[in-house]
């Protein structure tokens, strides 16, 4: 049976996961697979659009859910990164634990920009055509996904020198 210690630790990363799964597994979805079999069908058509929107809608709610979720189980995980001294608080570059962690936090609240852009400003624009939005839309998710693959393998680079590090 693994020590109590063990396992709210292994929650929170669980958990930290998840809603990085469902945010980024979400938009790469979005990219590679929903909207092009969307436009195959349906074609550039007002129904086209009207999809989109209700999917983008629909969506944006499980990333506010997963920017909240990544933002308490990120505080959680800073403080353990603290108590085991890879790092000495948020946006510190004293260590390279530190500075790769603030990088990922850089990336993260880039992402968070990029999303709210994306879902709250680029549709209700009126200077914008619909072509102009549609191009801000991908070009927005586009940068999110590279951001989020960013992010990614930041974690994973920072769990393995977590565990080279780690008393």
């Amino acid at each position: 049976m693994a020590p109590i210690t063990v396992v709210g630790p292994s929650i929170i990363n669980f958990l930290h996961d998840l809603f990085t799964s469902i945010w980024i597994g979400g938009m790469i979805a979005l990219t590679f697979a929903v909207y092009p079999s969307i436009r195959k069908i349906l074609g550039k058509s007002e129904e086209t659009e009207a999809m989109n929107a209700s999917i983008k809608k629909k969506l944006s709610f499980l990333v506010y859910i997963s920017i909240i979720g990544l933002l308490i189980t990120g505080i959680l995980m800073s403080r353990q990164a603290i108590g085991l001294g890879l790092t000495t608080g948020f946006l510190s570059f004293t260590t390279e634990y530190a500075m790769l962690l603030s990088i990922k936090h850089i990336l993260y609240f880039i992402m968070i920009f990029l999303s709210i852009f994306r879902s709250q400003i680029v549709d209700r624009v009126r200077k914008f055509t619909p072509q102009m939005k549609m191009r801000l839309n991908m070009m927005t998710l586009v940068l999110n996904i590279l951001s989020g693959l960013a992010v990614l393998f930041l974690s994973s680079y920072l769990s393995v020198l977590a565990a080279v590090i780690a008393p």
